[in-house]
């Protein structure tokens, strides 16, 4: 179980994204010009524009469209303003899968039109069940309908195309950086099934998927993680493509890369209390809790410690007691021995080692350093630009990367020296 909220400023971000571009859409729609009847429909241009932004969930798009179909009601002079209630929630909500598959990420040339072709489809998605609607309910004539209701629509929904077009990349470089035109991570064709009780090391340059995939596994999945394509994932029985959030979180502990950031109280034994006081666990459970997992870890009576007076390799050692505290089965560690020094590298794996053997923990490592797992590690996965390249048993999975010369030069010295000899590699 991951001991610190993941994605909380992400989440934080898209909501704080809408609400300004949904106000200043409000704004504008109300001082715009209206001429013969037409204007632009700015709260639509501006929900697309954050959801483009920001490409948030379907259910979060739709949340966005609801939100903006209120104040839709609430400010629209129309006959039948309630049917704004329906028709952006559903326009947003497809706009929003339509960006998280990047169905229109298209180029001509160096221009980027996903803006043009997502904004216009989500207003006239918006505005024809908006027209539809009125046309039902007030029992207006079809041909007001057929050639009045829908060119308007057709018109708005072009007008509010350019105009999301021309603000969507100053928008782009104020809200993300240099984040425009940026694509969802996928995670694709990534057939991967870890048994109960093994010790898994996946291995893959910096930026091939290795962190996301780890995060996933726990239930955190990303913000820019668009999600699994062709892929089918099982570890422990449990299906992690199709798994609920809170099932895959309940089930692996994760270890972060930067460990310290898990790490959120003043002494190490308030440290362990931390998530099991959020778990209701009476005092007397948490102090039992505490000592056997410290035992473990070999920070035995240090409990009253400040986490700052400790090293690198305590710190590390407190964040897998924190998370064996926890009891899930499966234990994932995102580069653990990155920021150790050797000898401490050699304790943390030895300790992995044992909560595998002796706990009976699967334990899944993504690492770069592979001297320290090619002992110990009973299968490997590579996996290059978010896809699985081989995965199998330790000793073919490292014959697959030094053939095929896929990031061969993390294989440990000894494995090539052995292999180059003909001996049997260890």
């Amino acid at each position: 179980m991951i001991k610190k909220a993941i994605g909380k400023s992400s989440d934080l971000r898209w909501i704080t994204i809408t609400t300004l571009l949904l106000a200043i859409g409000v704004i504008l729609r109300i001082i715009s010009p209206n001429l013969g009847g037409i204007s632009l429909n700015w709260n639509i241009v501006m929900y697309a524009t954050a959801i483009l932004l920001c490409r948030p969930s379907p259910r979060q798009g739709l949340g966005i469209g609801i939100v903006s179909g209120i104040i839709a009601t609430m400010t629209s002079k129309a006959a039948l303003p309630y049917a704004n209630l329906i028709s952006d929630p559903v326009a947003a909500f497809i706009c929003a899968l339509l960006v998280r598959w990047c169905v229109f990420d298209i180029k001509l040339g160096r221009l980027q039109i996903e803006p043009l072709v997502i904004i216009f489809i989500t207003t006239f998605i918006s505005g024809g069940i908006f027209v539809t609607l009125t046309k039902v309910v007030l029992s207006l004539p079809m041909p007001l309908y057929l050639y009045a209701m829908l060119p308007a629509v057709l018109l708005v929904a072009a007008l509010g195309s350019a105009a999301g077009q021309l603000l969507y990349f100053p928008a782009a470089r104020i809200f993300n950086n240099d984040g425009i035109n940026k694509k969802a991570f996928f995670l694709q064709n990534i057939d991967l099934t870890i048994s109960k009780g093994e010790f898994f090391v996946l291995t893959g340059v910096n930026g091939s998927g290795k962190t996301s995939l780890l995060l996933s596994l726990a239930g955190a999945k990303p913000s820019y993680l668009g999600g699994f394509k062709n892929s089918d994932i099982h570890i422990d029985d449990i299906d992690i493509v199709k798994a609920r959030p809170e099932i895959l979180n309940n089930q692996t502990g994760l270890v972060m890369a930067d460990y310290e950031a898990q790490l959120v109280t003043e002494t190490v034994d308030d440290e362990i209390a931390f998530s099991l006081e959020n778990k209701g666990m009476l005092p007397q459970q948490i102090i039992e809790k505490q000592h056997d997992v410290l035992k473990k870890v070999g920070l035995e009576n240090m409990g009253g410690r400040k986490v700052t007076s400790l090293s690198g390799g305590q710190k590390q050692r407190l964040v897998i007691a924190a998370v064996l505290a926890m009891d899930t089965p499966i234990l994932a560690l995102d580069e653990p021995v990155a920021a150790v020094d050797p000898e401490g590298a050699k304790e943390i794996y030895d300790l992995l080692y044992r909560l595998n053997k002796e706990d009976g923990k699967t334990i899944i490592v993504a690492e770069h350093d592979l001297k320290y797992v090619l002992d110990i590690a009973s299968h490997m996965a590579v996996i290059d630009k978010g896809q699985l390249k081989f995965s199998g048993e330790k000793q073919v999975c490292l014959e697959y990367m030094y053939t095929n010369k896929i990031y061969p030069e993390v294989i440990p010295l000894r494995w090539k020296i052995r292999r180059e000899m003909g001996q049997e590699v260890c």
